[in-house]
């Protein structure tokens, strides 16, 4: 079995989870059936198994290789948002803020680790790894929840009276902890990825130099355009609540395609020696997205309900499309350059 096809397979659990989710709880605010949370459990702990052991078995058969690398982070990318999905179901998060935030911590600790990969030419990973011991506190929190129910989870801390500023009462819930330590650990890591490239650059260059100051600098702003991307979405969210409250699915599967078209290109970039990639065409979809909404609603005044979901939907399919089109052509390029296959083991003949 090729290691590509491995990796493949990985992803099939946590797709399957994700269509348990679509079938119970489409809304990722319900209580489901017991056996369903120890079906995400088990799901993403097969996801994380079988993306163990696509490296080990390619150096196994000698296959190891750019295709691999970036086929594996590729898809790992994809994982993200579709483990964000899963977790919010099982929070009972529904779609809005939280889910929102918790695909935030994802995505941008996938995207700070390709971009630290690239410059330094290495993956870190600390003592307490995302993919090893945190997928594996969330598949406990998975059985904890088949135990006991999501209900757990989900307990009143507080009310915020923000009636005085014109916003109304909130119920505070331990949800919004959780997210929030989740986001606490983000800004570590962040910091931690910077310190490395720092440290790379300066003991290349010298500590001193004016040129290690420059490149780290240049460095640096490989993290704007993911920053910037996501302020225009909440920028969007914000003119627009119905967008996250009541057309969630398309907007947080959009963001999921637009990040893992980044991360592909950051990866392809550091294979081929090629410059940053700062500029991404997925991330001009929200600003196109806002600006025809506020044509569409404002100036001519059509239905906002009918605009936002038609909206939501073309730019899910479109960044969806161009993602889909860069995997296929990446693809096919490697496997012709270098005379393999995708999914199974060329042999060479006789």
């Amino acid at each position: 079995m090729a290691p590509n096809l491995i990796t493949l397979l990985g992803l099939f659990f946590v797709v399957a989870n994700l269509f348990v989710v679509f079938y119970y709880d489409p809304y990722l605010n319900s209580t489901q059936p017991s056996w369903c949370y120890f079906f995400y459990a088990f799901g993403l702990f097969m996801y994380q198994t079988f993306d163990g052991c696509d490296g080990c078995h390619a150096r196994r058969t000698g296959q190891s290789g750019p295709l691999g690398e970036l086929f594996d982070h590729s898809i790992d990318a994809i994982n993200t948002t579709l483990g964000s999905i899963v977790f919010g179901s099982v929070m009972k998060m529904g779609y809005g803020g939280l889910l929102m935030l918790s695909q935030f911590a994802s995505v941008c600790n996938f995207y700070t680790s390709t971009w630290e990969e690239y410059h330094t030419h290495k993956l870190f990973l600390s003592k307490f790894s995302g993919p090893v011991e945190g997928i594996l506190m969330i598949c406990t929190v998975y059985i904890i929840t088949g135990i006991f129910g999501p209900d757990i989870w989900d307990v009143e801390l507080f009310t915020l009276n923000l009636t005085s500023l014109g916003y109304g009462t909130y119920e505070v819930n331990s949800s919004l902890i959780y997210v929030v330590l989740g986001l606490g650990s983000l800004y570590f890591n962040i910091i931690s990825a910077m310190r490395n490239v720092a440290k790379h650059y300066e003991a290349k260059d010298g500590e001193e130099s004016k040129r290690s100051k420059h490149e780290i600098g240049e460095a640096y702003k490989g993290l704007y355009p993911f920053f910037i991307y996501y302020g225009v979405v909440i920028t969007f969210c914000w003119f627009y609540p119905p967008v996250i409250s009541e057309y969630g699915l398309p907007l947080i599967l959009s963001i999921g395609c637009t990040i893992a078209f980044s991360v592909g290109r950051i990866i392809l970039a550091h294979l081929t020696l090629q410059e940053f990639p700062f500029v991404q065409a997925p991330m001009f979809i929200p600003i196109a997205q806002l600006i025809l909404s506020k044509i569409l609603i404002d100036i001519y005044k059509y239905s906002p309900a009918k605009v936002l979901n038609a909206i939501s939907w073309v730019g899910f399919g479109v960044t969806l499309g161009i993602h889909g089109i860069f995997v296929a052509e990446i693809i096919t390029e490697i496997t012709q350059y270098l005379d393999i296959y995708a999914l199974s083991i060329k042999h060479k003949r006789a």
